[in-house]
């Protein structure tokens, strides 16, 4: 606020020169007549002076013209890396300070700077003089003036200056606080408009979008990895217009889409596998159990089948689960790894619904044909599924095996799909 209007507004320094002439004229006066200590008196006037010019003279610039308008929010941490709030507090600071070696009442005059200070901000949001009201200068303002006043109770008792009415100086501060803070509480809701701007709203907006996501992932990190996983590290992305939350816990990760509560993948960083006496038929019974707890809709309907890997006390079993219509794979996924001694050791999910597709008119024997067309190479390998292709949307696509590699034939119109066009 301060360095903005020594630069904005017309002639400060000489109406500064005016107001302080104004009021330490006939503060020096009755001092030197009752026969008071007349220069702090002159410095206290000089420092409200400053005030008065830096904060309600009007300026060139600011929001004239746009109604009660105050920013409320947050002042923190920026008002402690704000040159303009900093050059606040001093300004603040001065008055206080000459004000208590006056008046030798500290809490009064704390209260009278804090609503004060209060009072500025609310011309300054009524008045159409080209000023911004803020939090932010708000608290900077409250601040400077206790630390004027705590500044001068230090003082006084240096120079060991007397005995306060501290009884006085209590009631009269703690009534003047109540009163004013009320009052100004019940102008400010009636007549300014609260701001808050664009970037803490996004914030504020994020925040609220991601409330009780850790909740929900740490109960799932939990039931993958246990109850001696701790999470470490909590990371939220926006992917797609989506937010997959991820936890790094000191087993292994774990990460799910939020707010769907979907949850995509885990993997414990010991990936090999414990002895156990489980057999595929208990594994699976495990894996299934998994399944139906965090995967209720995608298992739906679905196909189970079961692959071992290893043998003995120490297989490994991975449970695949996939939905069909119409002799079509649908982009549901979900693969459970689970271990001899009944271990969640990682999964892999896709949770997408099933979409509408156009009618399949290529059939098997014709996408090998036109496989074998486009890529010169025999096919060893056939799969129909409902495949996301870039600027086309959901279709149905023949992925067919050549080799070591893949060709995605459109199994509408016949075309080759680039591998690039498709969307996970």
């Amino acid at each position: 606020m301060i360095d903005a209007s020594i630069k904005a507004v017309p002639g400060l320094l000489l109406s500064f020169g005016v107001i302080a002439l104004v009021l330490a004229l006939p503060v020096g006066l009755i001092a030197w007549l009752r026969e008071k200590p007349v220069v702090v008196r002159l410095l206290c006037a000089v420092s409200v002076a400053g005030i008065c010019a830096v904060t309600l003279l009007p300026t060139d610039g600011g929001p004239v013209g746009q109604g009660a308008i105050c920013d409320v929010s947050s002042p923190f941490p920026q008002m402690f890396q704000s040159s303009s709030a900093l050059l606040n507090v001093a300004l603040f600071a001065p008055a206080p300070f000459f004000a208590t070696l006056v008046f030798r009442r500290p809490l009064t005059v704390a209260a009278v700077a804090a609503v004060s200070s209060g009072v500025i901000e609310l011309v300054q949001a009524e008045g159409e003089m080209g000023r911004s009201c803020s939090a932010t200068d708000l608290v900077a303002n409250t601040t400077g003036a206790l630390l004027g006043v705590a500044g001068a109770a230090v003082w006084s008792r240096f120079r060991r200056q007397g005995e306060w009415p501290v009884r006085r100086d209590v009631l009269w501060g703690a009534g003047l606080a109540a009163v004013g803070s009320l009052t100004l509480l019940g102008v400010y809701h009636s007549s300014v408009n609260p701001y808050v701007p664009v970037s803490e709203r996004n914030v504020e907006a994020q925040a609220r979008a991601l409330n009780g996501s850790d909740t929900w992932i740490n109960a799932a990190a939990t039931d993958v990895f246990g109850k001696k996983a701790r999470v470490e590290q909590m990371v939220s992305e926006k992917r797609s217009g989506r937010t997959l939350v991820t936890a790094s816990t000191n087993l292994g990760d774990i990460s799910g889409w939020w707010p769907e509560k979907k949850l995509e993948e885990a993997a414990f960083k010991n990936n090999k596998a414990e002895e156990g006496s489980l057999d595929q038929q208990q594994a699976q019974a495990v894996g299934t159990r998994f399944a139906q707890r965090w995967f209720p809709d995608e298992i739906r309907g679905a196909q189970r089948k079961v692959r071992v890997s290893g043998t003995g006390n120490t297989a490994v079993y991975v449970l695949v689960f996939r939905r069909y219509k119409a002799g079509l794979m649908m982009p549901m996924r979900l693969n459970i790894t689970v271990t001899s001694a009944g271990r969640i050791m990682n999964f892999a999910a896709r949770a997408v619904e099933d979409p509408k597709l156009p009618r399949t008119t290529i059939s098997e024997s014709e996408a090998a044909r036109l496989a074998h067309q486009y890529s010169g190479r025999s096919t060893q390998g056939a799969v129909l599924l409902a495949q996301n292709v870039k600027d086309q949307g959901w279709r149905p696509v023949w992925m067919m095996g050549i080799e070591t590699s893949d060709v995605f034939i459109d199994a509408v119109s016949g075309r080759q799909i680039p591998r690039s066009d498709l969307i996970r």
